[in-house]
C-alpha cells in the first residue's frame, strides 16, 4: 500500500514538469521557426509584391509628357480637277509643367507604400493565426498530460481497490466507480487528440511545413514567467508607431493631399506647340508654319470645376484624419482593456499556482493516505481527486488565456513584444 502511495505521489510531483519532458523528446519546430516560413512562404506575399511594382512602373507612365501628333493633310482640293490641292504636314506636341508630372509621380509612390502597409497587415495577421493555433495546441497537450497523469493515478487506486476486495475488505461498486472515472478520461483522450491533429493541421497549412503528426510544442513558461513592461502609455506609442491601420489611414491623408494638390495645378495652363511644312502646288511654294496654343483654365465656368474638385479633396483629407482620431480612440480603449485582462490573468495564475493548485494537491495527498489506511471515506477520495483535476485543467486554460491575450496585444501593436522560442 506504501508502494501504491509513493508512485500517486510521484505522479503528482512530476505533474508541473510533464509539458517540458514531453516536447524536449518530440519533434519539435520552434513557434519562430513556424513563424519564419508562414512570412516567407506564404502565397498571398507573392501577389501584392508584383501589385507593389505594378504601381512604381506607373511612375514611369505618369511622369512623362503626353506623345506628340502628326497630321498630314490634303488641303484645296478642286472640284474641277483643273487646279492643284494644297500638301501639309504638321507635328503636334502638348506640353505640361513639370510640378505636374512630379505631383502625379507621388501618386504612384502613395499606391506602393499601400501595397507595403498590406503586406505588413498579413503578416501581423499570419502570425496572429500561427501562435493562436500554437498555444491552443499547447493547451491540449497539457489536458492530455493530465490525462495520463491521472489515468495512472486511478489505475493504481483500481489496483489497491481490487486486491482490498480480493482480501474481502472493498467494495466492488467503488472500484466500477474508479472504472468509469477512467472510461471518462479514455473518452476526454481521444477527444483532445483529436482536436491536438486538428491544430496540428492548421499549423502545417499556415506553415507551408510538413510538419509530423507527433508534433509537441516547445516549453512557453519563459513568456508567462517573464514580466513584460504594460505601461500604457509606452504602448500607446509603440501602438501608433507600428499599428498598420495607422499606416493605412496616414497613406490615405498622403494620397487625399496628393489628388487635392493634382487638382489645384489644374489652375495652372498648359502649352500646345505646332509646327509644320505646307506645299502649295498650284504655285509651286514651299511654307514653314508655328503656332502656339494655350488652355484657360481661369474661364469661369472651369474655374468652379476647380473649385469643386479641390474642396472634395480637402473634404477626403479631412476625413481621413477624422477616422484616425476615431481609431485612435478605439484602439487606446481596446488597449486598456486588454493590459487589464493580462494582469487579471496574471493574478488568477499566480493565486492558482501559489494556493489553490498546491492546496488542491495536498488535500488529495492526505485524503489519498487516510483513505489507504482506512480512516478515510471512499467518496472523499473521489471528490479530492476530481478537484485536483478541475483546478489542473483551470491552471492550463488561464495560462492558455494569457498567452493567447499577449498574441493579440502584439497584434494590436503590431509588434512582437514577447520572447519566443
Amino acid at each position: 500500500m506504501k508502494y501504491i502511495i509513493a508512485i500517486v505521489i510521484a505522479l503528482l510531483t512530476a505533474s508541473t514538469s510533464f509539458g517540458q519532458q514531453t516536447s524536449d523528446t518530440s519533434k519539435s519546430f520552434g513557434l519562430d521557426y513556424l513563424i519564419e516560413n508562414a512570412v516567407s512562404k506564404n502565397t498571398k506575399f507573392e501577389a501584392i509584391e508584383y501589385q507593389r511594382k505594378i504601381e512604381l512602373i506607373k511612375k514611369e507612365q505618369v511622369n512623362k509628357q503626353p506623345m506628340p501628333m502628326f497630321e498630314a493633310m490634303i488641303d484645296y482640293i478642286p472640284l474641277d480637277f483643273m487646279a492643284k490641292p494644297e500638301y501639309d504636314g504638321f507635328l503636334t506636341q502638348r506640353i505640361m509643367l513639370p510640378g505636374k508630372l512630379s505631383t502625379m509621380e507621388l501618386m504612384s509612390d502613395v499606391n506602393a507604400k499601400k501595397q507595403f502597409i498590406i503586406k505588413e497587415q498579413l503578416k501581423i495577421e499570419l502570425i496572429r493565426q500561427i501562435k493562436a493555433y500554437y498555444f491552443s495546441l499547447y493547451y491540449y497537450e497539457k489536458l492530455l498530460g493530465f490525462n495520463n497523469e491521472y489515468r495512472d493515478i486511478l489505475k493504481s487506486i483500481i489496483k489497491t481497490l481490487e486486491n482490498s476486495y480480493s482480501a474481502g475488505m472493498g467494495s466492488q461498486s467503488q472500484i466500477l466507480k474508479m472504472n468509469n472515472e477512467i472510461q471518462m478520461l479514455e473518452f476526454e483522450r481521444t477527444e483532445m487528440e483529436a482536436m491536438r491533429k486538428v491544430y496540428v493541421n492548421n499549423l502545417k497549412v499556415i506553415s507551408n511545413l510538413n510538419i509530423p503528426d507527433d508534433f509537441h510544442t516547445k516549453d512557453l513558461q519563459i513568456i508567462m514567467n517573464t514580466q513584460y513592461d504594460m505601461d500604457s502609455l509606452k504602448l500607446t506609442d509603440v501602438l501608433i508607431k507600428n499599428n498598420p491601420e495607422f499606416k493605412m489611414i496616414d497613406n490615405m491623408i498622403d494620397g487625399s493631399r496628393v489628388e487635392k494638390k493634382i487638382a489645384e495645378l489644374d489652375r495652372t495652363p498648359d502649352f500646345t506647340f505646332k509646327g509644320g511644312y505646307r506645299y502649295m502646288a498650284a504655285q509651286p511654294m514651299s511654307f514653314l508654319t508655328f503656332s502656339i496654343g494655350i488652355d484657360l483654365p481661369f474661364m469661369p465656368w472651369n474655374s468652379k470645376r476647380i473649385d469643386a474638385m479641390v474642396d472634395e479633396k480637402t473634404a477626403m483629407e479631412l476625413q481621413a484624419m477624422s477616422s484616425k482620431n476615431s481609431a485612435l480612440q478605439y484602439m487606446k480603449n481596446e488597449l486598456q482593456g486588454m493590459l487589464i485582462m493580462i494582469n487579471s490573468l496574471r493574478s488568477k495564475i499566480t493565486y492558482l499556482k501559489e494556493v489553490l493548485y498546491p492546496q488542491t494537491q495536498q488535500t488529495f495527498n492526505s485524503t489519498l493516505v487516510s483513505y489507504s489506511s482506512g480512516s478515510g471515506e471512499f467518496m472523499n477520495l473521489l471528490d479530492s481527486y476530481r478537484k485536483l483535476r478541475e483546478v489542473s485543467q483551470m491552471l492550463a486554460k488561464e495560462e492558455t488565456e494569457l498567452l493567447k491575450q499577449y498574441g493579440e496585444l502584439e497584434f494590436l501593436l503590431g509588434r512582437q513584444i514577447t520572447k519566443i522560442n
